[in-house]
């Protein structure tokens, strides 16, 4: 092992516990190598064992709140620019984000043991903002055995501390698998017991779908359903674009039952349990969407329409960024809006024309 983390690890350990917390919050050396250096200091009776394990665990977590953090305020651009220097890179980003998008926040557990992907995890969770409570569960809960194991084979270990990637190998192994499996019953739980949504389903009795509401916006308007969209920087998927002489809509179902209560801090319990806040995923496609106008030099307005298509779903308050309505409310949502600039019969078809040129069609 160099020098330099030799120091740093000496830096970090004269601090005691508090030193194994920061060292493993800013991460500057690899957590691994921070808890295993701690149970050879509880080997040499320097400190003790329970302590270091909770110290060592608040240190994980604390790590990944900074990455949750940065989800939140820095997103996507800021991962792109800066990425680099927290080890993690776009691709990563890529891979995580896609994994959160469609099985739910669960994945934030089972990532972690993860290599690589327990690292980057936290910033797709921040950048849908993923309930914070929740998140801390989840982190927590798959932070202690991390740090109990690494702390234990350092002080297994002993003077050999140093040899953690080599000796760590069988045991974490065994973890890895195990993560491996518990994510892919997941993602078959998610993918076999979830409902079936309505837009792949004939209306109930006494119901209305949007593909029904959205054959009512008239002439004037282009509709394009269940599309990808890429940009120069991003591709995203949207349930429903609209176009038409007041502005692009990107409209996002949700098939959500129960009470839905929009906060100013999102999206509160309904009868189904907690829901995740939608409108992270909305800004990204509404990103994805301005940035394609706008070197396209084309001028619009873009709104955000958040759709609950469950029959049972009732909505109560109003989302701070983007409209939040039921499907028999989608119609007089996008033609009620006033557009700063009006477009033209050949400015609608331009722009419906750009996004099909632009993407695919998914269904």
């Amino acid at each position: 092992m160099g020098e330099l983390v030799h120091r740093i690890l000496e830096v970090i350990t004269g601090m005691g516990y508090w030193g194994i917390l920061i060292g493993l919050a800013i991460e500057v050396i690899p957590s691994e190598i921070v808890l295993a250096y701690a149970g050879y200091l509880a080997y040499q009776g320097q400190i003790n064992m329970v302590e270091a394990v909770i110290f060592g665990t608040i240190g994980c977590l604390l790590q990944q709140i900074v990455l949750y953090a940065i989800g939140i305020y820095g997103g996507r651009p800021f991962v792109d620019k800066y990425g680099k220097y927290l080890h993690i890179k776009p691709k990563h980003i890529d891979l995580t984000e896609r994994w959160f998008n469609k099985y739910g926040a669960g994945v934030v557990f089972t990532s972690r043991f993860i290599p690589v992907v327990r690292q980057a995890i936290s910033i797709p969770a921040g950048i849908a903002r993923m309930n914070l409570a929740k998140f801390l569960v989840y982190t927590g809960l798959a932070s202690i055995p991390w740090a109990i194991l690494f702390i234990t084979l350092g002080k297994k270990l002993g003077e050999n501390w140093e040899s953690i990637d080599e000796k760590a190998g069988p045991y974490t192994q065994p973890i890895l698998w195990a993560a491996l499996g518990l994510t892919v019953l997941y993602v078959l739980y998610k993918v076999f017991f979830r409902k079936k949504s309505p837009k792949d389903k004939t209306a109930p009795e006494g119901g209305v779908t949007i593909d029904s509401q959205l054959k009512q916006t008239g002439s004037d308007y282009r509709v394009l359903n269940s599309r990808s969209v890429s940009s120069k920087s991003a591709s995203r998927e949207f349930d429903h674009l609209v176009v038409g002489p007041n502005g692009v809509f990107h409209i996002e179902e949700k098939d959500w039952a129960g009470t839905v209560t929009f906060t100013g801090s999102g999206v509160e319990r309904g009868k189904e349990g907690q829901h995740e806040d939608p409108t992270g995923q909305l800004y990204r496609n509404e990103f994805v969407l301005k940035e394609l106008l706008r070197d396209n030099k084309i001028e619009a307005d873009v709104t955000g329409v958040l759709c609950f298509v469950h029959p049972d779903c009732t909505v109560v308050g109003k989302s701070q960024a983007f409209a939040a309505v039921k499907p028999d409310g989608l119609v007089q949502t996008i033609k009620g809006h006033k557009a700063k600039r009006s477009l033209s019969p050949a400015e609608v078809d331009q722009i419906a024309k750009l996004l099909e040129e632009s993407g695919s069609n998914n269904r």
